[in-house]
């Protein structure tokens, strides 16, 4: 996945230095999680990320091949992780809910991507992010 997404970037990028870049919460990095948590939290991650990626403003950007390529390995992995979660698992309780976490770097990056017209330049952060 990690080729792939270097794959997706196009042959001649510029050099580009955009304000209020969205970075992963460190939060999620430290925290000691139960194997079905870390599962939801990467499910998660994966979700949003196979939702970001697969918009129709990427296609112009990035290779087609690449792109579709990752789409599918992400949904590989996204049905993977489905399987390994029990159905009725309430993984998160209480206020420091990683997930809630996940969510708002999604939104933020949603609209860093807005704020900057969808150009080449932030999809190539959110690239570098992923």
């Amino acid at each position: 996945a990690l080729r792939l997404l270097q794959d997706m970037a196009p042959s001649h990028t510029q050099p580009c230095h955009l304000q209020d870049t969205p970075f992963f919460p460190d939060t999620l990095l430290h925290k000691n999680l139960h194997p079905h948590q870390a599962a939801a939290a990467a499910l998660r991650i994966l979700q949003h990320l196979f939702h970001t990626l697969g918009t129709n403003s990427t296609h112009q950007h990035w290779h087609a091949q690449a792109r579709n390529d990752l789409l599918n390995k992400l949904q590989h992995y996204i049905h993977h992780l489905e399987q390994c979660l029990p159905d009725n698992a309430t993984p998160f309780k209480g206020p420091r809910n990683p997930l809630l976490a996940i969510n708002k770097y999604f939104r933020d990056i949603h609209l860093f991507l807005h704020a900057h017209n969808h150009s080449a330049c932030a999809w190539d952060h959110v690239r570098l992010q992923a």
